[in-house]
């Protein structure tokens, strides 16, 4: 059971790896209009393909791991998710008052955002189970 649950996760990280490997070019190359409409929309969509697969693996990675592992990723991402949809509702009441800033809270940095709540999360959730 141990030998599956390290190659689980070491299979979610490495897909992890590849999505990053590809989001980040698709990322630079379409917001500086490097190529043209039609493969511009086949370099948006690699990218969702690559994270489809990462989150795949990472649910089958949750799958073997302990309950108290599991109850960890679960709560990390409820975390995650509630500081996400904080920061999405603050932004859009902000940006009713006119107060608006898309440099530093665009669409594009919303992904960080999410993964840096889903780590705030993971580091709470780990150091209340001491795990």
């Amino acid at each position: 059971m141990e030998r599956s649950e390290k190659n689980a996760g070491q299979n979610s990280v490495i897909f992890a790896l590849i999505y990053g490997a590809t989001y980040i070019p698709a990322t630079w190359l379409l917001k500086h209009q490097m190529v043209d409409r039609p493969l511009s929309i086949i370099i948006a969509i690699v990218p969702i393909i690559t994270f489809s697969v990462f989150i795949l693996k990472m649910i089958r990675a949750f799958s073997v791991m302990d309950e108290v592992k599991q109850r960890v990723q679960l709560e990390a991402v409820v975390i995650g998710f509630s500081l996400t949809a904080m920061l999405v509702m603050l932004l859009f009441l902000l940006e009713l008052c006119g107060i608006s800033n898309r440099g530093w809270f665009g669409y594009g940095h919303l992904v960080g955002y999410c993964w840096a709540f889903y780590f705030v999360g993971w580091f709470v959730s780990k150091k209340k189970y001491g795990v």
